[in-house]
């Protein structure tokens, strides 16, 4: 059980149908004992998708004939994944584990008369020069179609900013970036209400991804409302 509406979860397993290739039904048709192959001979990645109990495995044809007789748990670990993988493409690098979670509420958002919320560009721009290079990337600020930026009010100090992406003009996929000197005093969290409200507003089911290696943003997400629905582990292949 994962506390999502039946329809919102036909929903999300549409959209990820669509992400990994499918038909629009695979997802939700497919029975829980069965692994849904989606081989693709131009993609340069290797993902296991757990989601509302299905299983499916995104790669080339090759690395999914080579997984078939590997047990879904086997997969889902990011060693054996990439052990997989390496036989096939010596420059495999692990991606990582991921949970995926969803959201059918917009949270509260609880602000304070010292900081705003900003919309600028350039002030993302800012933040992103100024934070760790393997931050940016994880947050994914850098390709985001819709940002928001929290920024002090007395100093114009951007502290914190939300990204937001949408796949398949179904999930708003957010990211968050707090500057390093200003984690855990919930700016990035406040940022993250912002983004998931903004998503709803647009439409979309919010969707959150928290590394396996990061407990803090899964607590995060749960604490706005995101629900558990499955999990990614991703290999790239260049």
């Amino acid at each position: 059980m994962t506390g999502l509406d039946a329809h919102t979860e036909q929903i999300i397993m549409l959209a990820w149908s669509r992400i990994l290739g499918l038909g629009d039904t695979a997802l939700d048709t497919a029975s829980p004992d069965e692994r849904i192959e989606a081989g693709h001979s131009d993609v340069r990645a290797v993902s296991l998708v757990q989601l509302f109990g299905r299983t499916a495995l995104y790669g080339p044809p090759e690395l999914l004939t080579a997984a078939r007789r590997i047990p879904d748990e086997e997969l889902a670990l990011e060693s054996r994944l990439l052990e997989i993988a390496r036989a096939h493409y010596p420059g495999a690098r692990i991606l990582g584990e991921a949970h995926l979670l969803y959201c059918e509420e917009p949270p509260e958002i609880e602000g304070s008369d010292r900081i705003s919320v900003s919309f600028e560009a350039e002030h993302v721009r800012q933040l992103i020069s100024r934070a760790p290079a393997d931050d940016v990337a994880r947050s994914g600020l850098g390709d985001a179609e819709w940002t928001a930026a929290v920024v002090r009010d007395s100093t114009g100090e951007v502290l914190a900013a939300a990204g937001r992406e949408a796949w398949q003009e179904i999930l708003g996929h957010i990211g968050i970036l707090t500057h390093p000197d200003h984690r855990g005093l919930g700016l990035g969290r406040f940022a993250a209400a912002v983004a998931t409200e903004e998503a709803f507003v647009n439409g979309l089911i919010p969707q959150w991804r928290a590394a396996g290696e990061s407990p803090g943003s899964l607590r995060m997400a749960v604490s706005l409302g995101f629900a558990q629905a499955g999990h990614q582990t991703t290999v790239t292949l260049d």
